[in-house]
């Protein structure tokens, strides 16, 4: 089933005239930008767009990787509206380049998850929350080629597929819609220069976040797919929230052999939840806690250690040492630059060896709990020589 041209006609309707009411300044304050060929992006609340009609939420969760388009649509139409209405024209500049990002999806097992979806989910615009723990380079995308017909000389251009890793399937026939059916054209697209139709894209890794799962469950991880003004949103180690569209994709088919589907998540927002300064959060209510717990140790400053290291993953009795050093790796040090340049790093390694039982995963996983950024990896996926020599190519 696809939408109809009266229902693509609604949904248009209803999200420019929500955006012009609700996100007018922020199209202003685009189109004042001097970068005309740069991304923008508007966030929009889905939950608040639900309420203005109740029907667009229901074709936006049936089809939602046709809606989105329609979405960044009317939302360049309302751009040109809001320039048409304002007092400063002058100042202003169309931009071409705007996408609707969709966040604050209402909180449900159907929308909202914590773990990575399934094969059920595909198709399903949906919130999964992970950290990140891979990123690739950022590449460039020719996600459109222009073709002509030798016969009637009709120019169209063939979209890339994103189930087959953006290759682009040749036309069978010219889509002229005067009937040419001509079986010979030719490519536009890279014959006299580059590409013209690319864009930025980037792939990155999300893993299940370790404290959310069951004892002895093993973290899963999810390929995610960034384009345009989403790449470069996010580092190695941020625990996000990514919005978007869970998708299947599988490589060329040969003969003779099985055809792997993967499970991707292209992405229509990235929202990061960690993404603050660290000072922000040390405000002064725990500022004077920290003196005046400092100040009752002043005679004694060891006893005020060994009752941070006695709170120190509580789970574990004793092992006093062993607290120690791990309290004072999550701590760090400060970098040191000598006379001739040479800096040195302030972060120290740890290694804990043991019998099995000792308590080491306990305190890895305190030490997951207690950092903002931080990764948990097991040895599954490792190579006998560790984690560390783990190598592995990023697919093209």
């Amino acid at each position: 089933m696809v939408l109809s041209a009266e229902q693509v006609s609604l949904i248009g309707q209803v999200f420019e005239s929500y955006v012009l009411e609700h996100h007018r300044d922020e199209i202003l304050a685009i189109l004042r930008e001097a970068d005309e060929q740069a991304h923008y992006p508007v966030v929009v609340d889905a939950l608040t767009l639900f309420e203005t009609n109740m029907e667009i939420g229901e074709f936006f969760n049936a089809f939602p990787s046709e809606v989105l388009p329609i979405f960044d649509s009317a939302l360049r139409r309302a751009a040109l509206a809001a320039l048409q209405e304002s007092a400063e024209p002058a100042e202003l500049s169309l931009k071409q380049n705007l996408h609707a990002r969709v966040s604050g999806l209402p909180v449900c097992p159907e929308l909202t998850r914590e773990h990575i979806p399934k094969s059920k989910d595909v198709g399903h615009f949906l919130s999964v929350t992970g950290t990140v723990i891979r990123t690739s380079s950022v590449k460039v995308l020719e996600f459109e080629r222009s073709y002509i017909c030798n016969k009637c000389k009709h120019v169209f251009a063939v979209k890339a597929d994103f189930e087959q890793y953006y290759a682009f399937c040749r036309p069978a026939a010219c889509l002229n819609e005067e009937g040419c059916n001509s079986t010979k054209f030719m490519c536009l697209s890279g014959t006299t220069s580059s590409p013209t139709c690319c864009r930025d894209y980037q792939e990155i890794k999300i893993q299940e976040q370790v404290q959310r799962l069951s004892v002895g469950s093993i973290p899963r991880c999810m390929v995610v797919v960034l384009e345009d003004d989403l790449v470069d949103s996010c580092k190695s180690g941020d625990d996000i929230t990514v919005y978007g569209v869970v998708m299947q994709r599988w490589k060329p088919f040969h003969e003779g052999a099985r055809c792997d589907l993967e499970l991707v998540l292209k992405a229509n927002y990235v929202k990061v939840n960690n993404e603050q300064l660290a000072g922000v959060v040390i405000d002064e209510e725990v500022r004077k806690e920290f003196e005046d717990f400092w100040e009752r140790h002043r005679s004694d400053p060891l006893a005020g250690r060994n009752e941070i290291l006695a709170s120190l993953c509580p789970q574990v009795f004793g092992l006093y040492l062993v607290k120690l050093a791990v309290a004072m790796v999550l701590a760090g040090g400060v970098q040191r630059t000598d006379a001739a340049g040479t800096r040195t790093r302030g972060e120290s390694h740890l290694l804990l060896v043991g019998d099995p039982g000792t308590g080491k995963s306990q305190f890895l996983k305190y030490a997951v709990k207690i950092m903002p950024r931080s990764v948990l990896t097991a040895g599954i996926g490792s190579t006998s020589a560790g984690s560390s020599c783990l190598l592995a190519a990023n697919s093209p």
